[in-house]
Order: C-alpha cells, then sequence, then structure tokens
C-alpha cells in the first residue's frame, strides 16, 4: 500500500521540480525585461512559493487523486485523444475553476486558507502556487472534476492541466504586459492583478483563470 503512494507521490514531484525549473527559467528573464515596477520576486517569495508547491502537489496525489480516481471509475477512460472531447474539459473546467475561485472568496471558512495567496503585497509569478494545501486540494478536485466525469484520456488531462499551469503562472507574472484589443476575452496580468488588489473597489473581481467574459456575464467583471 505504502510503495502504491510513495511512487506516485514521488513521479508526482519529480514533474513539480522539472515544472518550475522550466518556468523559473522562462519568467525569471521576462520579469527582468518587462517588469512592471522593477522590483524581483525576493528568496522569501520563490522559497515559500516553491516550497508549498511541493507540499500541494504531494497532498493533491495523496487526497485528490483519491477523489478524482473514484469518480473516474464510474465512466470508462477513452485512450484515442478526441478534439471535442478535449474542447468541452477544458471550458468545464475554466467553469469550474471560476466556481471555486469565486466560492474562496465568498465563504469565509474557505477564504481562511485562501488569503495565504493573497498575503503578498507584489505579485510575482512564483506568488501563483503560494496556496494552502487545502485550497489547492480542493480547487484541483473541483476543476479536474469534468476530465473524471467526461471520461478524458490521460493525454487530454496532461494537455488541460499542463496549459492551466502554465498559463497561472503567466497571470502572476510581474509583466507590464497587455494584449490590445483581445485584453477583453483573454487574461493578462495586468487583468488579473486587480483581483490582487487592495483597493476596495476591486475586491472579489476577476475570478476567470483564461476567459474574461465568465466575469463579465456573472457580474464580477473589472477594466485592468
Amino acid at each position: 500500500m505504502a510503495t502504491a503512494i510513495v511512487g506516485p507521490v514521488f513521479e508526482a514531484l519529480l514533474g513539480t521540480v522539472v515544472f518550475v525549473g522550466l518556468m523559473a527559467g522562462l519568467f525569471v528573464p521576462l520579469e527582468a525585461w518587462w517588469s512592471r515596477d522593477g522590483v524581483p520576486a525576493s528568496r522569501r517569495a520563490l522559497t515559500v512559493g516553491i516550497v508549498l508547491l511541493l507540499v500541494n502537489v504531494a497532498a493533491m496525489e495523496v487526497a485528490g487523486a483519491i477523489v478524482l480516481d473514484g469518480l473516474a471509475a464510474l465512466r470508462p477512460v477513452i485512450d484515442d485523444p478526441e478534439p471535442g472531447r478535449l474542447f468541452a474539459v477544458f471550458v468545464a473546467a475554466e467553469l469550474c475553476g471560476y466556481a471555486a475561485h469565486r466560492a474562496m472568496h465568498r465563504v469565509p471558512w474557505l477564504w481562511r486558507f485562501h488569503r495565504l495567496h493573497h498575503e503578498p503585497r507584489r505579485v510575482h509569478w512564483i506568488d501563483a502556487w503560494r496556496q494552502h494545501p487545502i485550497d489547492f486540494v480542493l480547487h484541483g478536485v473541483i476543476v479536474g472534476l469534468p476530465g473524471a466525469l467526461l471520461g478524458a484520456s490521460l493525454s487530454e488531462l496532461a494537455a488541460v492541466v499542463l496549459l492551466r499551469k502554465t498559463y497561472t503562472t503567466l497571470l502572476h507574472a510581474n509583466v507590464s504586459w497587455r494584449l490590445g484589443w483581445l485584453s477583453p476575452w483573454i487574461a493578462t496580468p495586468a487583468w488579473h492583478l486587480r483581483h490582487h488588489s487592495s483597493d476596495p473597489r476591486d475586491y472579489d473581481r476577476n475570478f476567470a483563470g483564461m476567459f474574461p467574459p465568465i466575469d463579465r456575464l456573472l457580474g464580477t467583471y473589472r477594466e485592468a
């Protein structure tokens, strides 16, 4: 039993180390070249973010995977990737992510865990992973539900998870990028920064992970 748990956890942690290395290699230079304020991420922020991510990945592998594997067992997994199903899983995951994120702000006992993510005054790429383990696992399970219930293949799930993780890192990057006419449709670091603002007018705004129109439709949108 212990071996059955340790093996997947080790593999997940190894993959996480590789992911963090790739993200650091990409976003450390980008934050140096296009920083909003010229302030780099501190060593403490980097240490806290990396340690929490490793702890959270292990927790997700032990606790979250049990729930998702149980749900996935209710439906046969289809090995061959299918564009229609991949799109459905991606859109459903985005909607579930919005709902989970909004609940983390609106439900007091959930906010107790999520507020750790909002403690930094300046937001950097590594702060995307500054999350309490309970926050991380709950959000991961909710976002993973569509894939489990729709019988997504392993390659489809991997594609959705990798895209979401990479884009989440981008949203928290300390860069001054904007997308011009695409900004109302695609989330940007400047748009997500509003979500981390200390201005009361920005509280409980811009919850979507990739698509701001969700916030427009549900009344939580604020311009960057």
